[in-house]
């Protein structure tokens, strides 16, 4: 009997050695989760997840309901096996990307069966499709359905984070701050190690994280090999504000972008969006080779013939520009019908680079080219005058990293803009996109003063001006706030306004 008893042990030991099922997992339901969705995440059986949690059929799940997951012990064999592919992934990154899959609806079919069907939510199907109450299907009718497709790809770049020195403003906040140079509030508190409640000083120096994306993926390179590689760096030169009833989809399609790229551009975990929330929907990337090139991105206009089939937005996609470019550029009127065979222009962006000279002299020697180069106000026997009472947002700038050859005053909008100097009008128009409406002036001394983003035009070309004279009203610098660009030019050299204009009081 002894004996019998031990080997009825034995042989339960060596079942439960070979089929041991540990419930240590429980799972919540979310909204859109089937049994096979669940099943194939946990790599189990839908049959094990009925058994282990006793549930009858039709087998529906609910959100916020807990299900018990059965998880085989893993031998020795298979734990190794698992760190030898951890470490593969570690080389290979998996990107997952929404691919559109079209569905002709069957007989009998209904949206919860669809979305059972591909693993997703009915609301999904809905959102996607445009579907109206009370969301009826028809056979043959074609659905949109999303599907998530895994991509590997060789982790070769690297962030190398920069740091940009910012003087606190009067009105400035965090968040503003933030905003201003497209990065969140975390990594400015971060780079500063600020505390709550996060208060600014006037004239407080700040860490702004400027990030740079060096290329690495032969790291056996040599020092000067890696010495010639370039460095890349964006900023956001568009901004949108999201309106009740956008999504993100949306917005992509409006700009000419992808909504994954709208994400990456955004740094967004998800596709929920808040309304009033600013989002980064254009990007310039500029490039400094260690060499001394710089990277120069110009517009170029292409004809297109329409094929049958076209429309704006592949187009748009197909040139990578944006549908209101093409509408712009061609005069189209709603609701944008192409014909086959219409000829249309196309903007289309060419990258080139180009070569900074540069040239070093001895310290004395180019103190003396600066000071006989630039006129000093003793010299100059007359002054400017500010053409706006406002606040300067972005300096003058001339070297190999930026060009801002004038400075950005913000002010109220409409408020009159008045000629800094005494001269004649030269130009007075809007043909000159990337300023606006823009007025240029002819002053003694081999002056030149330029005004743009005006919201009106008051003065005509060949007409003269006196000094403190209403010659336009202030436009918008971009989305969100209003002003004007103002340059001061010597012998057509752009210089700094800022020396040449009556100090405030």
């Amino acid at each position: 009997m002894k004996i019998l008893k031990l080997n009825i042990k034995l042989f339960i030991l060596a079942f439960l050695f070979t089929f041991s099922w540990v419930f240590a997992l429980t799972y919540t339901v979310k909204p859109g989760d089937s049994l096979d969705k669940i099943a194939r995440k946990y790599g189990v059986s839908v049959k094990d997840i009925i058994k282990a949690n006793n549930l009858k059929k039709p087998y529906i799940i609910h959100p916020g309901q807990k299900l018990k997951i059965p998880t085989k012990s893993k031998t020795k064999k298979q734990k190794n096996k698992k760190t030898a592919s951890k470490k593969k992934n570690k080389k290979t990154q998996i990107v997952y990307r929404i691919v559109y899959i079209r569905y002709k609806v069957k007989p009998g079919d209904s949206l919860i069966k669809i979305a059972k069907k591909y693993g997703i939510s009915t609301k999904e199907i809905i959102r996607i499709n445009k579907l109206k109450k009370p969301y009826r299907l028809r056979v043959g009718q074609v659905l949109k359905i999303p599907k998530k497709v895994a991509i590997k790809k060789k982790s070769s770049k690297q962030k190398v984070k920069a740091y940009k020195i910012y003087k606190v403003k009067r009105g400035d906040t965090v968040s503003t701050i933030a905003k201003k140079f497209g990065v969140s509030v975390k990594e400015i508190v971060q780079a500063n190690n600020l505390k709550k409640p996060y208060h600014l000083k006037v004239g407080q120096k700040l860490k702004i994280p400027v990030k740079f994306v060096a290329s690495t993926a032969n790291t056996s390179k040599s020092k000067s090999a890696q010495r010639k590689e370039q460095l890349t760096y964006s900023y956001c030169t568009k901004r949108y504000r999201v309106r009740p009833g956008d999504s993100l989809i949306k917005i992509a399609k409006k700009f000419g972008v992808s909504a994954e790229k709208l994400k990456e551009m955004n740094n967004l975990k998800s596709s929920r969006l808040k309304v009033g929330q600013i989002l980064c929907v254009k990007k310039v990337v500029k490039s400094i080779d260690r060499k001394g090139y710089t990277k120069v991105v110009k517009t170029q206009i292409i004809k297109y013939k329409v094929k049958p089939g076209d429309t704006l937005i592949k187009i748009a996609k197909k040139f990578k520009v944006y549908t209101k470019d093409i509408v712009r550029l061609n005069k189209l009127k709603k609701p944008y019908r192409l014909k086959v065979g219409q000829v249309l222009k196309i903007p289309k962006k060419v990258v080139s680079y180009v070569k900074v000279k540069t040239y070093t002299k001895p310290k004395k020697d180019r103190e003396e080219e600066y000071f006989t180069e630039l006129p000093k106000r003793s010299n100059i026997n007359f002054g400017f005058i500010w053409p706006v009472n406002g606040e300067v947002v972005n300096n003058f700038v001339n070297n190999s990293v930026m060009r801002h050859l004038g400075i950005d005053i913000q002010t109220s909008c409409g408020e009159k803009v008045r000629a800094a100097e005494s001269g004649k009008v030269i130009y007075a128009g809007e043909s000159i996109k990337p300023y606006g409406r823009l007025i240029i002036l002819r002053h003694k001394g081999k002056f030149n003063t330029v005004y743009g983003h005006l919201g009106n035009i008051y003065v005509k070309e060949n007409q003269y001006v006196k000094k403190g004279q209403v010659i336009g009203s202030v436009g918008h610098l971009d989305d969100t706030s209003c002003g004007i660009y103002f340059e001061i030019r010597k012998n057509t050299v752009p210089v700094d306004p800022l020396v040449f204009l009556s100090k405030k009081k």
